[in-house]
């Protein structure tokens, strides 16, 4: 008898290393077209894209950078942060 484990009931989104497959296909079709302008053009920027994009879009424990960061402005910049200040006494 064979066993098969399957993560979180196959609820859990396919990753290639460290991206979603659909963001490394992105990334992957970026290497390609980032190459091809390298040849014709002589242009370097699109790499810089492609590897911001790779960097951003990093899944660790299932949270990518890019959500992290937007959580991060969320939290500073965009709600409101209360603070009470009271005695030590006080209640």
């Amino acid at each position: 008898m064979r066993t098969y484990i399957y993560p979180e009931n196959l609820r859990a989104s396919v990753k290639l290393w460290f991206w979603n497959i659909r963001d490394f296909c992105l990334i992957c079709l970026g290497i390609v077209a980032s190459v091809v302008m390298l040849v014709n053009l002589w242009n370097i920027l699109p790499f810089a894209w492609t590897a911001c994009f790779a960097f951003l879009t990093m899944r660790i424990d299932d949270t990518a950078i890019i959500d992290y960061i937007i959580n991060a402005f969320r939290f500073f910049l965009l709600s409101q942060q209360r603070f009470d200040w009271r005695e030590k006494g006080e209640k």
